[in-house]
């Protein structure tokens, strides 16, 4: 794709070499810096290169920062400065951002760095184009989008935002919509002949490896039967890991662990009933938005009980009332915590169609808009919507080894940008 705009987007990518060589990795809190000097001068970069723009910026005491631009009805832009470790397997230096085989490579290119700061060089194209908005463009840099969004508490507590926004971190072409999210833990007796259950590393994850040591001699019929490993000192049952929103893409490694207990004279019958047979019919219920999800990821013992903690994701308009009337069927003691609700923005509003315009305009095509399981930092404004960077069938490389993305890529996620807010400041 040829750039009509070179000279900013060749501006654009000087500046997010720079904004890339920060390793702002959430660290230990000093003054001035709540997530650690390398985060903060990251932010401060990013607020003095808008500075330098013309733009007026604010610093939320290293929390967040904020620069604005324009009058008029106000909409929200976020994103985030900070990044997870590079970890091992790069073929580039991780902090340096290098163009290899047509490819933009380095840590934070996609997440969030390079689609956050394309927005702000849209935000200076308009400013140079001389248009005056018809509506005040706010946009929000996060520093702790990784680790806590404690820096979305601390806009909360400091200002008042913007009901109608969008996040650059998520997919193209809108994500109108949001899953809620669910943590169900389930509590049952420790049980008789085993002992030590472990299963699962994080709640979003379904579990790929649980475990568990035997009072009585492993039966080598049922192992066999139910897919399952004895190394001498524990039964191991291995699955396939994938996202806590996606257990379809995954297989999960507690089911088969307790298909064994069960057959080796155990009372689990209802929890594998239950939490992997969905005999509540959970998956019956279904919105536009698509169904929900429920993966028994963590599983632990404590005090003479074993624990199965769940990530359950339900779409718009389901509430948690909905949930535990399908929980209280089970016959298991539990509890439930809502991490956050839904996040629903009407389709035919001015800004998914003006997203949705923009996405169109540059990509072709009839793209409709989207609702995901996961969750994005759109959730920060009320109305708020995921708008990118990654494009539909791109297999991501987000959060892995060798972050990329191919350099005309980069060049249509600039554009679309451009296009959406130029639109947005029309009043479109």
């Amino acid at each position: 794709m040829k750039n009509k705009n070179a000279n900013y987007f060749d501006e654009y990518i000087l500046t997010l070499k720079t904004l890339v060589s920060f390793r702002s990795v959430s660290g230990e809190k000093t003054d001035g810096a709540p997530f650690g000097k390398d985060v903060y001068n990251a932010l401060r970069f990013f607020l003095d290169t808008a500075r330098d723009m013309g733009f007026t910026v604010t610093d939320y005491d290293g929390y967040a920062g904020e620069i604005s631009f324009g009058s008029g009805e106000e909409v929200g832009i976020i994103g985030h400065i900070d990044v997870v470790p590079e970890g091992g397997g790069w073929n580039t230096e991780p902090y340096t951002l290098t163009l290899k085989d047509g490819e933009y490579c380095g840590r934070g290119v996609l997440d969030d760095k390079g689609p956050l700061l394309a927005s702000l060089f849209a935000l200076k194209e308009l400013k140079d184009s001389g248009v005056s908005p018809k509506r005040k463009f706010r946009l929000f840099i996060g520093t702790n989008e990784e680790t806590g969004w404690k820096d979305a508490e601390y806009l909360k507590a400091h200002t008042t935002l913007p009901e109608y926004g969008f996040s650059p971190d998520g997919n193209f072409p809108v994500s109108y919509a949001e899953k809620g999210m669910a943590v169900v833990g389930f509590k049952i007796p420790a049980l008789k002949n085993f002992y030590d259950l472990k299963g699962g590393t994080v709640i979003n994850a379904v579990c790929d490896l649980s475990r568990a040591k035997s009072k009585i001699k492993p039966d080598e019929k049922l192992l066999k039967k139910y897919g399952l490993n004895y190394n001498g000192k524990e039964i191991e049952s291995f699955g396939k890991a994938a996202h806590g929103s996606r257990p379809d893409l995954g297989k999960n490694a507690i089911k088969p662990l307790f298909e064994y207990f069960k057959a080796c004279g155990e009372d689990v019958g209802d929890v594998i009933d239950c939490l992997f047979n969905d005999r509540g019919g959970l998956k019956n219920f279904k919105t536009e938005q698509g169904d929900i999800t429920f993966s028994p990821d963590l599983l632990y013992e404590k005090d003479g009980y074993v624990y199965i903690k769940c990530d359950c994701r339900f779409p718009y308009p389901i509430e948690e009332k909905t949930l535990t009337s399908v929980f209280d069927t089970f016959g298991l003691d539990y509890e439930m915590t809502v991490k956050h609700g839904t996040q629903y923005v009407e389709k035919d509003g001015f800004l998914v169609k003006t997203l949705l315009a923009a996405y169109k305009s540059v990509m072709g095509g009839e793209p409709k808009p989207i609702s995901q399981g996961g969750s994005t930092f759109a959730r920060v404004f009320k109305k708020g919507v995921a708008f990118g960077p990654e494009f539909p069938d791109v297999p991501s490389t987000i959060h892995e080894p060798n972050e990329r993305v191919k350099k005309e890529d980069l060049e249509k996620i600039y554009e679309i940008y451009k296009k959406a807010i130029f639109s947005l400041a029309k009043g479109e």
